[in-house]
């Protein structure tokens, strides 16, 4: 893994290797998964922005190795991922981890990270990468929910995506959702997994709602990364009822039991 200031992206992010041209022309990336694809009318479109949310604080670690897992979905092999977060959302979540990222199947030798320290340098590293065509995917991590990350920022960031072809992940750790324009949002919390033997730690699961899709239906999946071939499947969850809730919710929301998604 590799950490630049943004000087040193500006200078250096014209010479990031070219992805499989192929791979980079397509429009769209999906979950290799019928459950889930079959959602999505052509699949998830690649350039675009995806919204991806942590329940609970205790679930951003679920949230992040979902980010990461779609990444691996949409970029083509090989091609420099972008990973822009701001110091204090570093502060709080910790560095990405060479050896789990390698355990879900991500390569960390492809990994751009960039450190910003305001949430308005995290935008502004974002609107450049993504603008370069050689990015395999760009994730955005700013802390919270900054006011600068509104309808307008939010477009011209889609805007770019689709004029590239570079998918945007939006990873929301300690935020509320708000208006915006992403194509897609969705909820994350920590699932248990299934040993793979002898109390050998089983693949990541995920519990994903789709809250917005702009191409019409939502859902909610168990769903498990199969790290060796890149794909998820669908799980049965753990027997008995789990209940959870939201610790980003507003004081009205929790009143009225309604969620602000």
């Amino acid at each position: 893994m590799t950490t630049v200031d943004l000087a040193a992206l500006r200078r250096d992010i014209a010479s990031l290797g070219e992805p499989d041209a192929l791979a980079a022309q397509r429009s769209a990336f999906d979950f290799g998964h019928s459950a889930v694809d079959q959602i999505f009318r052509a699949g998830m479109p690649r350039g675009a922005v995806h919204e991806i949310f942590a329940e609970e604080s205790g679930d951003a670690g679920a949230a992040t190795g979902f980010v990461i897992a779609l990444t691996l979905r949409a970029a083509p092999c090989h091609s420099p991922v972008l990973w822009l977060e701001e110091d204090f959302s570093a502060q709080e979540n910790g560095f990405p981890y060479a050896p789990g990222l390698q355990n879900i199947g991500f390569d960390p030798q492809r990994l751009i990270i960039v450190r910003c320290p305001t949430p308005q340098d995290v935008l502004k590293a974002a609107s450049d990468s993504l603008g370069v065509r050689g990015t395999g995917a760009v994730i955005i991590a700013p802390w919270s929910s900054p006011k600068c990350l509104d309808l307008s920022a939010s477009r011209k960031l889609l805007l770019t995506a689709q004029q590239t072809n570079v998918p945007a992940f939006l990873l929301r750790l300690g935020a509320c959702p708000g208006e915006n324009a992403a194509v897609t949002r969705w909820l994350i919390r920590a699932a248990p997994s299934q040993s793979s033997g002898a109390n050998a730690p089983g693949h990541p699961v995920f519990d994903a709602t789709l809250i917005r899709n702009r191409q019409g239906m939502t859902g909610h999946w168990i769903l498990q990364w199969e790290s060796d071939n890149h794909v998820f499947r669908q799980v049965e969850p753990v027997s008995g009822v789990m209940v959870s809730t939201s610790s980003y919710r507003s004081p009205q929301t929790r009143k009225s039991g309604t969620r602000p998604y």
